[in-house]
């Protein structure tokens, strides 16, 4: 009776180490690509034709007092970031996010009057493909009349925005079946 008892371990510890190794590969696999996945966080693409504006990996904090409130939140997972709302002298309010670089296009000359950021001039961005309204290029006006340490960074609209893993959940409907 002994020995079927010996051979169950030996069967037991064997399956053990078979599963454990398992295991461990699939929990390497996890840190390795987990590793791979923060390095590239995504894309925020335009809400209206999904084109690349930014990574999210270029996103910086640059906070204004003229903003009528302000908060931090994550964008499908990555760090927290500063939204912050704005009110234009035509009354209309945006939620901005701002950015150290985008895949814009300027459509006008810069205003400095009623900047969102003072010392800082600004001029309207679009998506390069679609023409959307993407948010503003804020360039500073002196070089050394502000604190900041940027010369200049792009302010987005957050609602013209979509991060890629938000666009994956997207069912479009083909235009053959639209009226």
């Amino acid at each position: 009776m002994a020995a079927p008892m010996k051979q169950n371990r030996k069967q037991t510890l064997t399956a053990f180490v078979e599963v454990f190794g398992v295991v461990f590969i699939i929990h390497t696999l996890t840190v390795l690509l987990g590793v791979v996945a923060d390095e590239y966080e995504g894309y925020l693409l335009c809400r209206a034709c999904g084109n690349e504006v930014t990574q999210t990996s270029e996103l910086m904090t640059v906070a204004s007092k003229l903003a009528h409130r302000q908060r931090n939140d994550t964008l499908s997972g990555s760090d927290p970031v500063l939204i912050q709302l704005f009110k234009n002298p035509q009354g209309q309010f945006f939620e901005v996010i701002t950015t150290k670089s985008a895949e814009v296009q300027k459509v006008d000359k810069s205003h400095e009057k009623d900047s969102w950021f003072p010392g800082f001039d600004w001029t309207i961005v679009v998506c390069p493909r679609c023409g959307s309204h993407l948010g503003w290029l804020f360039q500073a006006v002196h070089k050394h009349s502000h604190n900041s340490p940027v010369s200049s960074f792009y302010g987005l609209v957050l609602n013209n925005l979509l991060h890629e893993k938000e666009a994956d959940t997207i069912i479009a409907v083909p235009k053959v079946y639209q009226s």
